[in-house]
């Protein structure tokens, strides 16, 4: 497997400033946008429909931009800028330029001139700051934490074509989520007085894309006439097709009745690109780790003994060997790090790394044990109170044939221990309501993490600012709804300089806290899972051309959600 020569360049925040040079990427693009827009030189075709199939169930109409859903929302929607979260790159979208000034306690970015809504209304950098106010107003849409407690914002507002941010504090490790947020058009959504539940039927965008049809099966979207961007998009169309699970996308993409996918694939060389070398293509770049995700709201998760050992008790090369086929290498960093982060993890805690990455059932017995759990006569794991451990609901998403095949090892793996476990697969809206609201026990789940250092894995997954004190309450993205206020203060440490230095000890202290506390395991190497027919459309991001992360064609909320937004501008007929 050769996805891991993807060129990752590790870079600070405030150098992503200067980025944009050609030698930092190896191909040539458009220096009026940045890295994410590819020249492809005066010969493109043009026209053509892509087609994409997508293994997630039917659908909801739902194409709000503030909620995670799995519809192709950032075709529509576009943000200032597109940060790369494999390497940092900035690419220029509705923002033209950025800059922080008075000592980073001020960033100004200019807005794009001659840009239109889709319903023909002139964009405006008010548009900018009535979007940033309105997730002020409100929170629960708040999906980059840009108003969050640690966030130092105090105000967002429009000057000409300028949107000036002024900080109480320096915060510029926020910019990649200011940059990534998606700008809405104040005249339609000053109207909506409940955002967070407002399903969007007839989205009004500056995308390239607009919607044409919608089914709980397909998506279907037409070329924008009037988009902003000269010569892009080529294609005319895009089809999203929605079956219910890998295995029937794949027989897709193996037929070419697809020309994109982002689905798991067994064994993706031998199965799919070895069927058709000319044309079967794959990108899987390795961005984060998926997570066994422990409920620490719930009984027994909220004791860090009891994780640890569940840790310990699960053999994360089997999983990675066995159901991954070693695509994404072995031995993932229990404090969350990917292998081009590694330089980030605090030396001292090596040890400790190893040992929580160790498969080791009796050690994970006697830590059980320790904390008063040990096993009766029938096998069965009993409790400090005298009963037996209930059992385990380990939700999955359905469908996922990845994460089922991890969930039934784990499953036996754990029974060693005496710990019954259930593996709950649930369709996709089911399976984030459940994430979000916390209604499950154990959750294997591939949002952790991603961007070019642990900050922002740590920031996403650990901010206080996106748990919630209850469950039920629905949280943002911290769904093992751990927080901890030496984290809390180290994110803001890291935060308020551009020093790499005391960057690094902020992150050393958070690993620590980690690894100690452990709310999340991490099972395997994440890698994105692109899969291309390239018989009639070409141009999609690769080794060669890295121009976005590759994440999911879907509307995560987060850096690389607007993956799907740089593909589309850059495929075209072959």
């Amino acid at each position: 497997m050769k996805h891991n020569k993807v060129f990752f360049i590790f870079l600070t925040i405030m150098s992503l400033v200067s980025l944009m040079l050609f030698a930092a990427t190896g191909y040539s693009y458009l220096q009026e946008y940045g890295p994410g827009i590819v020249n492809w030189g005066n010969n493109v075709k043009y026209g053509g429909t892509l087609k994409e199939v997508m293994p997630w169930g039917p659908q909801t109409l739902n194409f709000n931009p503030f909620v995670p859903t799995n519809l192709p929302t950032h075709a529509i929607y576009e943000p200032l800028f597109y940060v790369n979260m494999l390497n940092g790159d900035t690419t220029n979208l509705l923002g033209t330029s950025y800059k922080f000034e008075d000592n980073n306690l001020k960033l100004v970015i200019t807005t794009r001139n001659d840009v239109k809504w889709s319903d023909g209304t002139p964009f405006t950098a008010q548009d900018v700051a009535f979007t940033f106010n309105y997730i002020k107003e409100y929170p629960a849409i708040d999906g980059y934490g840009i108003w969050s407690k640690i966030s130092d914002v105090q105000s967002v507002v429009a000057s000409g074509d300028t949107v000036i941010f002024t900080f109480s504090k320096p915060n510029v490790a926020l910019f990649p989520f200011i940059a990534s947020q998606p700008i809405v058009p104040a005249h339609i959504w000053a109207n909506i007085k409940d955002p967070s539940t407002y399903t969007n039927p007839n989205p009004i965008g500056t995308g390239p894309f607009m919607l044409k049809s919608f089914s709980p099966d397909k998506v279907v979207l037409v070329k924008n006439p009037n988009y902003w961007m000269k010569g892009r998009p080529y294609i005319d169309q895009v089809d999203v097709s929605y079956v219910v699970s890998n295995t029937t996308a794949y027989l897709y993409m193996l037929k070419h009745e697809a020309d994109w996918s982002f689905l798991f694939a067994p064994d993706p060389i031998t199965t799919y690109v070895d069927k058709d070398p000319s044309v079967n293509k794959i990108w899987w770049p390795t961005y984060s780790v998926n997570g066994l995700v422990f409920n620490t709201q719930k009984y027994p998760f909220d004791n860090p003994i009891f994780r640890r050992a569940i840790s310990i008790a699960i053999d994360k090369n089997k999983l990675e060997k066995e159901v991954y086929f070693g695509t994404g290498g072995y031995n993932p960093n229990q404090a969350g790090l990917i292998p081009t982060q590694y330089d980030w993890m605090d030396p001292s805690l090596e040890a400790t790394n190893n040992y929580l990455n160790t498969y080791n059932p009796q050690e994970a017995q006697k830590l059980l044990a320790s904390i008063g759990f040990v096993k009766n006569s029938a096998g069965q794991l009993v409790g400090p109170d005298g009963k037996v451990l209930p059992p385990i609901q380990l939700v999955v998403c359905a469908g996922c044939t990845d994460f089922i095949s991890m969930g039934n090892i784990i499953s036996s793996e754990l029974g060693q221990l005496g710990i019954s476990v259930n593996v709950n697969q649930q369709s996709g809206g089911t399976y984030m309501g459940s994430i979000t609201t916390g209604t499950y026990d154990m959750v294997i789940y591939w949002g952790i993490g991603g961007g070019p250092t642990p900050y922002y894995e740590y920031y996403t997954n650990l901010n206080p600012a996106f748990s919630a004190p209850k469950l039920g309450e629905p949280v943002i993205s911290d769904i093992s709804r751990y927080t901890n206020p030496i984290i809390t203060e180290s994110l803001k440490e890291y935060s308020q300089t551009t020093d790499p230095t005391v960057q690094k000890q902020a992150i050393y202290k958070i690993e620590r806290v980690f690894l100690n506390e452990l709310p999340y395991v991490s099972l395997t190497n994440r890698t994105n899972f692109n899969i291309y027919n390239e018989s009639t459309i070409t141009g999609f991001p690769s080794d060669q051309y890295p121009y976005s992360s590759g994440g999911s064609p879907g509307a995560a909320i987060g850096l690389g959600s607007s993956d799907l937004l740089m593909t589309l501008l850059n495929v075209h007929l072959k």
